[in-house]
Parts: C-alpha cells; sequence; structure tokens
C-alpha cells in the first residue's frame, strides 16, 4: 500500500528498481499462485479468496501487460508532475521514471511526425494533444 500511495498504482516492477526488487518479486509470485488457482492447478503458495479480494480492492493487477493505455500513462505523468512540478521526464536508464520519459519521447516523435505530414507509428489523437499540452506537456526539451 505504501508503494500504491507513491506511484499511484499496483504494479511493482520485478527488475526495473533495485529499491522494490523484492517487493516486486512477491507480486510475481502471487501473480503465479493466482495463474495456477485459475487454472486448476495445486500453487506452491497460499492465496486465498479473502487475499484476492483484498488485492483485487487494492487495485492490484493479475497481468502485467507491457502495453498500457494513453489514459494508464498520462494517470502517471500527471503523478510525476505532482511530484517534480513538470513534465519533463527523464528516460535516462538510471531514472526510476525510465519508462515514462521512453512514453514521452515516442509522444514527442508522433506529434513531431504529425506536424509534418507523417504518419506516426504511435497512435496520437488531437484530444491526446490537448489533454498533454493543457497538462504543460511540452513538445521538445531543448
Amino acid at each position: 500500500m505504501k508503494y500504491k500511495e507513491k506511484f499511484g498504482h499496483c504494479n511493482v516492477p520485478q527488475k526495473k528498481s533495485v529499491e522494490y526488487k523484492s517487493l516486486g518479486l512477491w507480486c510475481k509470485t502471487l501473480r503465479t499462485t493466482y495463474k495456477k488457482i485459475q487454472e486448476g492447478e495445486t500453487p506452491s503458495h497460499l492465496l486465498t479468496q479473502e487475499n484476492i479480494r483484498q488485492l483485487e480492492d487494492a487495485g492490484f493487477k493479475w497481468s502485467l501487460s507491457t502495453s498500457r493505455t494513453f489514459d494508464e500513462w498520462y494517470a502517471e505523468l500527471m503523478i510525476y508532475k505532482e511530484k517534480f512540478d513538470h513534465c519533463k521526464v527523464s528516460k535516462s536508464k538510471y531514472s526510476e521514471y525510465k519508462s515514462l520519459g521512453i512514453w514521452c519521447n515516442t509522444l514527442r516523435t508522433a506529434y513531431k511526425k504529425i506536424q509534418n505530414g507523417e504518419t506516426p507509428t504511435h497512435k496520437l489523437t488531437q484530444e491526446n494533444i490537448r489533454q498533454l499540452e493543457d497538462a504543460g506537456f511540452k513538445w521538445s526539451l531543448l
């Protein structure tokens, strides 16, 4: 719950953060256990229906798809902005916000292509553009 309070979600990365590595491994174990229960197999760890309900009530996801929606990324960007008072996310490999920084860079690339009359490889709607600009997102970091 402390992780959720800090980041606004329960999707703890397993490998990306040294600080949360053990929590990420525990979450992976929960997901593996849940999958075995769903498939009718006997899991190696105990996970009760009450545990499942508590985790789901907290917003825990049983599957971590690598593809997130615009709204999910945008929500993470707003958490970042609240913490740092700007939307200039670094994509440095040492940053705990590397994935968010990569997403922001992808948006900037898509926007540039749209401005040049090209078709971007990443979907970016006019509504997305307006929403980002209203939040203070900059299309260039220069």
